[in-house]
């Protein structure tokens, strides 16, 4: 079989509302293979949901070509839906409101894919045991939390045992424990079955835990493709400095901002971070600004966040 799982090829995306245009996609050349999870990185308004909508055949690119499985997506779209699994982030538009959720999945795997029922009723029971929705199965759909649905929408991408898995954001909504235990089964799905998953995150953390590659994608075109440590450095940092205290004046983080050596500076809930190529040789400086200006905060170095290297390669670009 080929290692290639979905590959596209010079994408083009453009929607046309209220007499103005915009360019979702620009040229995305991309490639998943079997067994690999990949995150899809981005801001708001990058284009990882149209990109994701196209590969699951729910919209028609402008121009340009992919395949998934080995199908054009276009010309073959319904060989492609029959072998993908897709959670979108409609989970209310998801199944049917007056079915509890064993039923809405039973009827996806049998109407859909002709899955027998006993088999899925056994992937059904599997499923709810790996993300804790046992106690939820037999509940109607229209009383399941916008979390739950989420939890829904998840196990119906993979009640199949699909080969490829597209998720769009698949921890939204989701609370901490089931979160987890979603990128848990997602990691251990790619191995176990040597799945291709293509997964668009804001989380940072998420991406780390489940990647063996990240595709940081902005403004409708990819700024990186590789692994999560690769992409830290790809932005010329391997160090920070870590000031804590968020009474930090406004001068103060003019003046450190404009130290040599400070690449970026990022300021969180505890205080900012400096992005540095070497932050040894930058933190004398940070402290004699501190002293000059009579502030003594918890200094600390440490290492670079993927959260951080995306703050940097994004940063404050506004182009149309």
């Amino acid at each position: 079989m080929n290692a290639v799982a979905v590959e596209t090829e010079e994408l083009y995306k453009t929607y046309r509302t209220g007499g103005k245009e915009v360019r979702a996609l620009r040229g995305v050349s991309l490639n998943v293979n079997y067994g690999e999870v990949v995150s899809l990185l981005g801001p708001n308004g990058a284009g990882k949901t149209t990109l994701v909508k196209i590969l699951a055949t729910l919209l028609i690119p402008d121009k340009g070509q992919a395949r998934v499985g080995g199908y054009d997506v276009i010309t073959q779209g319904h060989k492609v839906r029959k072998i993908i699994g897709y959670a979108g982030q409609d989970s209310e538009r998801s199944a049917y409101f007056r079915l509890t959720a064993r039923e809405n999945l039973l009827f996806f795997a049998r109407a859909f894919h002709g899955i027998s029922k006993d088999e899925a009723n056994e992937r059904i029971i599997e499923l709810a045991a790996a993300f804790g929705f046992e106690n939820k199965l037999d509940s109607y759909f229209i009383a399941l939390s916008g979390g739950e649905k989420q939890t829904f929408v998840i196990m119906r991408s993979l009640i199949t045992k699909p080969k490829i898995v597209f998720m769009d954001e698949p921890s939204k909504s989701l609370d901490p424990v089931t979160a987890s235990r979603v990128r848990k089964y997602i990691k251990e799905y790619a191995k176990k079955f040597n799945a291709a998953l293509l997964v668009t995150t804001h989380n940072m953390l998420e991406a780390e835990e489940i990647s063996n590659r990240v595709v940081m994608i902005n403004k409708g075109k990819i700024l990186f493709n590789g692994a999560p440590e690769e992409m830290k450095s790809f932005v010329v940092r391997s160090e920070s400095i870590e000031l804590l205290g968020n009474n930090v004046e406004e001068g103060i983080k003019i003046q450190i901002a404009h130290i040599p050596g400070v690449i970026n500076t990022i300021e969180k809930d505890s205080g900012i971070s400096l992005i540095c190529k070497d932050a040894y040789e930058v933190l004398p400086s940070v402290l004699n600004v501190l002293k000059n200006n009579g502030k003594k905060l918890p200094v600390s170095i440490g290492r670079a966040t993927l959260e951080e290297a995306f703050k940097v390669m994004v940063g404050d670009d506004t182009e149309k």
